[in-house]
Protein backbone atom coordinates (compact mmCIF):
# COMPACT_ATOMS: atom_id res chain seq x y z
CA UNK A 1 0.00 0.00 0.00
CA UNK A 2 0.77 3.55 -0.95
CA UNK A 3 1.08 6.20 2.11
CA UNK A 4 1.90 9.53 3.31
CA UNK A 5 1.17 11.70 6.59
CA UNK A 6 -0.65 15.24 6.01
CA UNK A 7 -2.93 17.69 7.39
CA UNK A 8 -6.16 17.82 5.98
CA UNK A 9 -7.78 21.43 5.10
CA UNK A 10 -11.26 22.72 5.22
CA UNK A 11 -13.48 23.13 2.57
CA UNK A 12 -12.97 27.21 2.40
CA UNK A 13 -9.20 26.72 1.99
CA UNK A 14 -9.71 23.62 -0.93
CA UNK A 15 -12.38 26.26 -2.37
CA UNK A 16 -9.89 29.39 -2.57
CA UNK A 17 -7.45 27.03 -4.06
CA UNK A 18 -9.92 25.52 -6.84
CA UNK A 19 -11.01 29.45 -7.80
CA UNK A 20 -7.16 30.29 -8.25
CA UNK A 21 -6.91 26.64 -10.44
CA UNK A 22 -9.13 27.62 -11.97
CA UNK A 23 -7.54 31.46 -13.40
CA UNK A 24 -4.48 29.55 -13.95
CA UNK A 25 -6.55 27.08 -16.50
CA UNK A 26 -7.92 29.55 -18.74
CA UNK A 27 -4.97 29.64 -20.77
CA UNK A 28 -4.09 26.34 -22.09
CA UNK A 29 -0.62 24.86 -20.24
CA UNK A 30 0.74 21.33 -20.43
CA UNK A 31 -0.23 20.72 -16.56
CA UNK A 32 -1.53 17.97 -15.03
CA UNK A 33 -4.28 19.69 -12.64
CA UNK A 34 -4.59 18.34 -8.94
CA UNK A 35 -8.52 17.58 -7.85
CA UNK A 36 -8.79 20.32 -5.11
CA UNK A 37 -11.23 18.51 -3.23
CA UNK A 38 -8.49 15.46 -2.95
CA UNK A 39 -5.76 18.52 -1.65
CA UNK A 40 -4.07 18.68 1.68
CA UNK A 41 -0.39 19.64 3.21
CA UNK A 42 1.81 16.79 3.05
CA UNK A 43 4.22 16.06 5.96
CA UNK A 44 5.80 12.77 4.86
CA UNK A 45 5.51 10.73 1.88
CA UNK A 46 6.04 7.46 3.21
CA UNK A 47 5.65 5.51 -0.46
CA UNK A 48 4.89 1.86 -0.98
CA UNK A 49 4.61 0.43 2.56
CA UNK A 50 3.37 -3.38 3.99
CA UNK A 51 -0.22 -3.20 5.85
CA UNK A 52 1.90 -4.42 9.00
CA UNK A 53 3.52 -1.10 9.48
CA UNK A 54 -0.68 1.44 9.86
CA UNK A 55 -0.87 0.03 13.58
CA UNK A 56 2.23 1.27 14.54
CA UNK A 57 2.30 4.68 12.85
CA UNK A 58 -1.76 5.65 13.74
CA UNK A 59 -0.46 4.70 17.48
CA UNK A 60 2.52 6.53 16.84
CA UNK A 61 0.52 9.88 15.43
CA UNK A 62 -1.83 9.41 18.14
CA UNK A 63 1.15 9.91 20.34
CA UNK A 64 2.39 13.32 19.04
CA UNK A 65 2.16 16.29 20.85
CA UNK A 66 0.27 18.69 18.29
CA UNK A 67 0.57 22.46 19.11
CA UNK A 68 -2.65 24.40 17.76
CA UNK A 69 -1.22 25.39 14.70
CA UNK A 70 -2.33 28.74 12.15
CA UNK A 71 -1.57 28.58 8.69
CA UNK A 72 -2.37 30.72 5.75
CA UNK A 73 -2.50 30.45 2.04
CA UNK A 74 0.45 32.77 1.31
CA UNK A 75 1.79 33.23 -2.67
CA UNK A 76 1.72 31.42 -5.87
CA UNK A 77 4.82 29.66 -7.39
CA UNK A 78 6.67 26.61 -8.84
CA UNK A 79 9.33 24.40 -8.44
CA UNK A 80 11.96 24.66 -9.03
CA UNK A 81 11.39 28.60 -10.27
CA UNK A 82 9.49 29.93 -12.69
CA UNK A 83 12.23 29.74 -15.10
CA UNK A 84 11.47 25.55 -14.98
CA UNK A 85 8.18 24.85 -13.32
CA UNK A 86 7.58 21.50 -13.28
CA UNK A 87 5.32 22.15 -9.75
CA UNK A 88 2.93 24.66 -9.33
CA UNK A 89 1.99 25.38 -5.97
CA UNK A 90 0.42 28.34 -2.98
CA UNK A 91 2.56 28.67 -0.50
CA UNK A 92 1.82 28.25 3.17
CA UNK A 93 2.49 30.47 6.06
CA UNK A 94 1.62 31.10 10.01
CA UNK A 95 3.02 28.77 12.42
CA UNK A 96 5.98 27.86 10.28
CA UNK A 97 8.23 26.70 12.43
CA UNK A 98 5.57 24.61 14.44
CA UNK A 99 4.99 23.32 11.68
CA UNK A 100 8.19 22.43 10.89
CA UNK A 101 8.27 20.47 14.29
CA UNK A 102 5.61 18.74 13.64
CA UNK A 103 6.87 17.39 10.49
CA UNK A 104 10.19 16.85 12.10
CA UNK A 105 8.27 14.89 14.43
CA UNK A 106 6.05 12.90 11.46
CA UNK A 107 9.19 12.03 10.15
CA UNK A 108 11.75 11.04 13.91
CA UNK A 109 8.30 8.28 14.39
CA UNK A 110 8.68 6.87 10.84
CA UNK A 111 12.38 6.32 10.64
CA UNK A 112 12.01 3.09 13.11
CA UNK A 113 9.48 1.60 10.68
CA UNK A 114 11.86 2.07 8.30
CA UNK A 115 11.28 5.29 5.87
CA UNK A 116 13.51 6.91 4.59
CA UNK A 117 14.09 10.79 5.28
CA UNK A 118 13.35 13.29 2.48
CA UNK A 119 16.68 14.73 1.14
CA UNK A 120 15.20 18.21 0.54
CA UNK A 121 14.16 20.75 3.40
CA UNK A 122 10.58 20.51 4.36
CA UNK A 123 8.77 23.57 2.32
CA UNK A 124 5.29 23.32 3.23
CA UNK A 125 3.09 24.33 -0.06
CA UNK A 126 -0.30 22.82 -1.11
CA UNK A 127 -0.02 21.49 -4.62
CA UNK A 128 -2.03 22.88 -7.65
CA UNK A 129 -0.35 20.85 -10.99
CA UNK A 130 2.42 19.56 -12.30
CA UNK A 131 3.77 20.38 -15.79
CA UNK A 132 3.77 17.51 -17.91
CA UNK A 133 7.18 15.69 -19.33
CA UNK A 134 6.41 16.97 -22.90
CA UNK A 135 6.14 20.04 -22.39
CA UNK A 136 8.15 22.35 -24.37
CA UNK A 137 10.53 25.45 -23.89
CA UNK A 138 7.68 27.89 -25.36
CA UNK A 139 5.18 26.28 -23.26
CA UNK A 140 7.04 26.77 -20.24
CA UNK A 141 7.57 30.37 -20.49
CA UNK A 142 3.45 30.90 -21.01
CA UNK A 143 2.84 29.07 -17.96
CA UNK A 144 6.11 31.01 -16.23
CA UNK A 145 4.04 34.36 -17.35
CA UNK A 146 0.61 33.38 -16.59
CA UNK A 147 1.69 32.77 -12.71
CA UNK A 148 3.47 35.76 -12.88
CA UNK A 149 0.45 37.84 -13.89
CA UNK A 150 -1.71 35.30 -11.83
CA UNK A 151 -3.52 36.99 -8.27
CA UNK A 152 -2.91 34.53 -5.71
CA UNK A 153 -5.57 33.57 -3.81
CA UNK A 154 -6.12 35.29 -0.34
CA UNK A 155 -4.68 35.15 2.75
CA UNK A 156 -7.20 32.62 4.13
CA UNK A 157 -6.43 31.37 7.34
CA UNK A 158 -7.34 27.93 9.24
CA UNK A 159 -6.40 26.21 12.47
CA UNK A 160 -4.41 22.81 11.59
CA UNK A 161 -6.02 19.56 12.85
CA UNK A 162 -3.68 16.49 13.93
CA UNK A 163 -1.58 14.58 11.19
CA UNK A 164 -3.19 12.09 9.17
CA UNK A 165 -2.23 8.98 7.89
CA UNK A 166 -3.77 8.41 4.54
CA UNK A 167 -3.56 5.71 2.09
CA UNK A 168 -2.95 6.34 -1.78
CA UNK A 169 -4.52 4.51 -4.40
CA UNK A 170 -3.47 5.40 -8.11
CA UNK A 171 -6.26 4.96 -10.72
CA UNK A 172 -6.17 5.97 -14.53
CA UNK A 173 -7.92 9.03 -13.41
CA UNK A 174 -5.48 10.37 -10.54
CA UNK A 175 -4.56 9.43 -6.90
CA UNK A 176 -7.64 8.33 -4.87
CA UNK A 177 -6.94 8.77 -1.44
CA UNK A 178 -8.63 6.98 1.58
CA UNK A 179 -7.94 8.29 5.41
CA UNK A 180 -6.80 5.77 7.74
CA UNK A 181 -7.12 7.58 10.72
CA UNK A 182 -7.54 9.60 12.60
CA UNK A 183 -10.42 11.18 10.35
CA UNK A 184 -11.58 14.58 10.74
CA UNK A 185 -14.84 16.24 10.17
CA UNK A 186 -13.74 18.50 7.68
CA UNK A 187 -11.03 16.25 5.83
Amino acid sequence: MRLFVALALPAAVREALAATQARLQRDAHPVRWSDTSKLHLTLQFLGEADAAVVAPLLAGLARLEVAPLRLTLSGLGAFPGLQQPRVIWVGVAGDIDALGRLQAAVVELTKPLGFAVESRAFAPHLTLGRVRPEARPAQLRALAATLRATEPPPPLSWQAGRPILYQSTLTPHGPSYTALGPVTSDG
